[in-house]
């Protein structure tokens, strides 16, 4: 293959990224965009906290603070958070590309190699979907790693201990943006620096000069979130999103120490502000004394790899498709091979997979999210697409089977029925769009919630009370996600009297025994009261607000 087609083909693939890109952001834009998610709501009502200069408020120790200052600087251009949100975070996304081919290039010295890794890049299945629909971290955090790992490249290459300092740099920056930057990053440091000093038979003097050069910045600036966190939370702790996400999904800590306040519903004040924050181990919480039982720990952590690693592989096995791990595998294997002629190659591609193998465990303890691969995916891609690089014969045959693989991974997953194309057809918020307009259209501060949305698998079951609130600017002081049965029904009639909310909002659809029920009794216990039926385009009535006159 001439220079020249290379460098044709290189421009085609960049110019069919950009399309793909347009064309799935338009697509799910004209869907997804005014949408908000839980994580969404806290960081935008972190920006707020700031916007307003409530500083203290915005501290927040399960968050990290990079987006949510982001969104508050950005803010004194558009007001709408919301939208500034996903602005960055389509932003971030976007920015993945650029990245990616940069790296990819310096890698394998080679523009189609770059420009590929940025086609494939485009057409992972569901990126472009989160990026629309949901204000997250996880592309920002991404697009620091691929930085990371371009300074990384540099540092092997030069060889130059300024290099390592930069390093960490942007270590610390990923920890503004990621919690979990801070110990997955560090290790990946110390053993790049021991698995390439091993390899150049470095003095350990200099390894030691480069790892403390590459650990100070990232030290710093956790210690000093550390101390912010400290003035509000009493606690000297960089996050604790290890601690929360333990006791929630291992030990079941929260459910041990239920909410007495009410019978039936659950209290959202002490872990939720009026500008929807969530903050799941407030200061003063009882969670801050629980101590973890370290064999306890070890046992349940076994069981959550056990039960998350096959998810997250099959999830990274739909993103990268099959063509893409076996590429990334026959790189590995081929650059082992070559690993004299082309040693900073095989470093990287070593690194590469210890980051993939690492990340995969180390989430995998306790909770998987298909968002937690996103900042591997670029990474495996930039390794991957190695194997396009030239070869003697024995081996192109091996390479036509895995771009065939490639070729039929991606069309399946944008076409199979779980395909975002075939899933989100339209807007599944609107009954939480109108719900929000409905209480804002009357007078009041708080709101309560009972039942779930018509939506679970979009994010409008249980969630739906808290983004109706969200969109109707209102502060939402109890919940309950399912609609009581007979029984129950004098003690929620009990908690709504002792909340004294001045909206309820009951999640249901005409014919349900429980919730028609539910709606009449309200409706005769709260006589004078008024009611807005909430209602979505394909199902009609899913809900109902009740207003509560006051006497």
């Amino acid at each position: 293959m001439s220079s020249s087609y290379k460098h044709k083909l290189s421009r085609g693939l960049l110019a069919a990224a950009a399309l793909s890109y347009c064309s799935q952001l338009i697509w799910f834009g004209s869907k997804c965009f005014h949408q908000i998610d839980i994580d969404g709501m806290d960081y935008v009502g972190i920006a707020r906290h700031l916007r307003n200069h409530q500083f203290y408020s915005a501290i927040n120790d399960f968050r990290s603070p990079l987006l949510s200052w982001m969104i508050a600087a950005g803010s004194l251009f558009d007001g709408d958070l919301a939208r500034v949100g996903k602005v960055l975070t389509i932003g971030s996304y976007l920015l993945c590309g650029p990245l990616l081919y940069v790296f990819t290039k310096s890698l394998w010295h080679s523009e189609l190699a770059g420009s590929a890794a940025v086609f494939w890049f485009s057409l992972c299945r569901g990126l472009s979907t989160i990026a629309v629909a949901m204000v997250t971290p996880d592309f920002l955090f991404a697009a620091l790693v691929l930085v990371y790992f371009i300074m990384l490249l540099q540092c092997f290459r030069r060889d130059e201990k300024r290099c390592w300092g930069v390093l960490g740099g942007i270590h610390a920056l990923a920890f503004l943006a990621k919690a979990f930057a801070l110990p997955w990053l560090g290790l990946t440091t110390i053993v790049s620096i021991l698995f390439h000093g091993h390899r150049k038979s470095t003095p350990l003097k200099r390894q030691a000069a480069c790892l403390v050069l590459a650990a100070i910045p990232p030290l710093l600036v956790a210690t000093a979130w550390a101390g912010v966190l400290h003035l509000k939370y009493d606690a000297f702790t960089s996050g604790t999103q290890f601690k929360v996400n333990f006791l929630q999904w291992s030990t079941h800590a929260y459910d041990q120490q239920p909410d007495r306040t009410y019978a039936v519903l659950e209290d959202t004040k002490p872990f939720m502000d009026e500008y929807h924050v969530d903050d799941p181990m407030p200061p003063g919480s009882w969670l801050w004394h629980y101590r973890i039982d370290a064999r306890q720990a070890v046992a349940e952590l076994a069981a959550h790899e056990a039960h998350n690693l096959p998810k997250a592989a099959k999830e990274l096995l739909i993103v990268v498709t099959p063509g893409g791990v076996a590429a990334f595998l026959f790189v590995i294997a081929l650059q082992i091979r070559r690993r004299e002629q082309n040693p900073i190659e095989f470093t990287i591609a070593a690194m590469v997979g210890w980051a993939c193998v690492s990340l995969l465990l180390a989430y995998c303890m306790l909770v998987f999210d298909g968002r937690y691969l996103y900042p591997i995916i670029p990474l495996l891609l930039a390794v991957a697409v190695g194997f396009l690089e030239p070869m003697g014969p024995a081996l192109r045959m091996w390479r036509t089977g895995i771009l065939a693989l490639i070729v039929v991974g991606i069309f399946v997953s944008l076409v199979y029925s779980s395909s975002p194309f075939r899933t989100i057809r339209r807007d599944f918020q609107i009954s939480c769009y109108r719900a929000g307009q409905s209480l804002r259209a009357h007078p009041g501060s708080t709101v309560v919630s009972v039942g779930s949305g018509p939506y679970q698998e979009h994010g409008v079951g249980w969630e739906a009370g808290y983004k109706s609130a969200y969109f109707g600017d209102r502060i939402l002081i109890a919940a309950a996600n399912q609609l009581p049965d007979v029984k129950e029904t004098p003690a929620l009639l009990r908690d709504l009297s002792k909340a004294s909310p001045d909206a309820i909002l009951v999640w249901g659809k005409p014919g349900e025994i429980r919730y028609d029920a539910l709606v009449q009794l309200l409706i005769r216990e709260y006589a004078g009261s008024s009611r807005d039926a909430l209602v979505d385009p394909l199902f009609g009535e899913v809900g109902s607000a009740l207003y509560v006159r006051r006497r």
